[in-house]
């Protein structure tokens, strides 16, 4: 286990030294003789987690040391080192410094082990409340304008459809009347696809510690049924080559919201010469998971749009970039990797690494 590291500012050096001699081989010691060389260590070490000063020092106690380092570090736990028992002073140092504990010198050489250790543990919890917390924010930003994106084009089919109805009150021939029902029709299952979108969105990013064995075929043309009532795959010659065993585990839901999308997004890349596109999909068992690789000889993407292609960019207008976004989220949800080579004209190539949990081994393999 790696040594911790922690600060002791005190401006008598015998106190410093005896302080290292005690506790240097149970965590990674610093120590400073001043208010200013501590500032700087803190500055040069930000693995530092505890910082140990005297009360009383030249020029500046500990409570006004540790006023002037709370706005750059405020995550430091703070321990005080003080002689006498001044309780106004304790007080004062609670709400102006942020002090974790007092401790009475001499100090106990038990005590203030034991001191440091609660004083590790809660930084830790701090941070990992933070990190939390602020996964948190990016989460809703992210589900935020992941909705607004799926909601406008919701929005646009509908003022599409209205449309189409209108005209289709205008129309007196049955039979050119019934022509407008297939493009109505195309709306609906848009719509629907869009509404399964924000539905998987969500359970993706709730769903926590699902395994499952994975059989890659089934899954894949699980994922082609379940789509044949959005999407035409008559032009779309699928290829599954499959070298993975069955002691691959993951969620299975993810890995059919993964495999779906990358169809979804593959039926709108058919080159307009050609009228057909070709999908080979090979699944490759590597050291701790698998490989994905979904390569089409479609239109292929720009190089500038490469970039930001699994970002939501609300003026699009366009669902191919929701459909590569969840699938960017899926695979991050599951540790895995993906990317994306393409020459316009030519195709697309996705190659995604997902760990197998069954092995708990999320070693990369990136290339």
């Amino acid at each position: 286990m790696n040594k911790q590291y922690i600060l002791y500012v005190d401006d008598e050096e015998p106190n410093l030294v005896a302080f290292r001699a005690i506790f240097r081989r149970e965590f990674n010691v610093l120590t400073a003789t001043s208010a200013e060389e501590g500032r700087q260590k803190l500055d040069d070490n930000p693995e530092v987690k505890v910082v140990i000063s005297d009360y009383l020092m030249k020029g500046i106690t500990g409570i006004e040391f540790f006023e002037s380092i709370l706005e750059k570090h405020p995550h430091l736990i703070r321990i005080i080192l003080t002689g006498f028992a001044d309780q106004t002073a304790m007080l004062d140092s609670i709400n102006k410094a942020r002090v974790y504990r007092f401790l009475s010198k001499p100090w106990n050489e038990h005590d203030l082990r034991q001191t440091i250790l609660s004083a590790i543990e809660l930084y830790d919890a701090r941070k990992k409340i933070a990190k939390h917390q602020e996964d948190l924010k990016h989460s809703y930003e992210a589900l935020n304008h992941f909705i607004h994106k799926s909601s406008n084009e919701m929005r646009s089919t509908l003022v599409s459809m209205h449309g189409i109805v209108r005209l289709a009150k205008l129309e007196d021939d049955p039979q050119k009347m019934a022509e407008f029902w297939p493009i109505l029709e195309k709306g609906i299952m848009q719509i629907d696809l869009q509404l399964r979108n924000i539905i998987e969105h969500y359970e993706s990013d709730q769903r926590v510690g699902v395994n499952s064995p994975i059989n890659f075929e089934e899954t894949i043309e699980r994922c082609r049924a379940a789509l044949e009532s959005f999407q035409d795959f008559n032009n779309i010659d699928i290829n599954v080559q499959s070298s993975c065993s069955e002691n691959f585990h993951q969620d299975p839901f993810r890995l059919q919201l993964i495999i779906s999308n990358l169809l979804n997004y593959v039926g709108e890349q058919v080159n307009p010469e050609k009228n057909r596109i070709q999908l080979d999909i090979e699944i490759i068992e590597t050291q701790g998971g698998v490989q994905m690789m979904f390569t089409d000889d479609g239109i292929g993407i720009e190089n500038e749009q490469l970039t930001g292609l699994f970002e939501l960019i609300l003026s699009k207008g366009s669902s191919q970039d929701i459909s590569l976004y969840l699938v960017k989220q899926a695979v991050e949800n599951m540790e895995g990797t993906i990317e994306v080579t393409s020459i316009t004209g030519e195709g697309t190539s996705f190659n995604i690494f997902i760990p197998n949990n069954k092995t708990n081994s999320y070693a990369h393999r990136t290339g």
